[in-house]
């Protein structure tokens, strides 16, 4: 019993801790020790997104505002040498972090890209690249949440699956309403939902029949 109140304790900490430094946007690369404590790797778990998105070897995904790259690594171990990851983020000590570990990891399927979302620079990228991609902690973030997800949907291929997750431990959380809302509104088809008292979690599909609305 002890144990699991240490476990309890551990993670209000962290999501408390997460409140107060990540107030500033976007999160601060100087930070990006915080995202290694136990709370915050409690959440989006690469073993769960995995599975969400049916994440399989070969497949091209996209991690936008990856971050220090706590699942860009982890789930380029997934996709292996035939698939790759491409790690987005608007600082590039975040994007170091990630070359970094990708060389201690021996990975040569990650690449890097800075960029700020919903910006039109995915473009860059190619229309209908990415079989999956993720938005993890990340839409509040962005000056027009709006233009982040059309900007998605346009580099997905048809078929391709978007995990948005979001949880109130984070100060730019976004509510589940308003990410239905702009899923929607980015011509996707939320295929799998995840509600529960501190987060939702939403998986979109970009359909087979129908062009997605561009990004602006």
């Amino acid at each position: 019993m002890r144990r699991w109140w240490l476990v309890v304790g551990i993670f209000a900490l962290g999501i408390g801790l997460g409140w107060v430094l990540a107030r500033r946007r976007p999160f601060s690369a100087r930070l990006a020790w915080f995202l290694t404590l136990p709370g915050p790797r409690a959440i989006a778990r690469p073993e769960e997104l995995v599975a969400l998105l049916d994440l399989q070897p070969g497949m091209y995904l996209l991690d936008a505002g990856a971050g220090p790259g706590r699942l860009t690594i982890p789930l380029a171990e997934v996709v292996g040498p035939t698939g790759s990851v491409t790690a987005v983020d608007v600082q590039p000590r975040m994007l170091e972090y990630i070359r970094q570990r990708a060389a201690e990891r021996g990975l040569t399927n990650v690449r890097l890209l800075l960029a700020e979302l919903g910006r039109g620079t995915l473009a860059a990228l190619g229309p209908e690249t990415y079989d999956r991609a993720l938005l993890v902690h990340v839409l509040g973030e962005t000056d027009d949440p709006a233009a982040t997800l059309r900007e998605l949907a346009a580099v997905l291929r048809p078929g391709g699956r978007l995990a948005v997750i979001e949880h109130i431990g984070d100060p730019h959380d976004v509510r589940y309403a308003r990410v239905r809302e702009l899923g929607e509104a980015a011509g996707l088809r939320l295929l799998q939902e995840r509600r529960f008292l501190f987060g939702h979690t939403t998986v979109w599909e970009k359909p087979h029949d129908g062009a997605t609305k561009g990004a602006a």
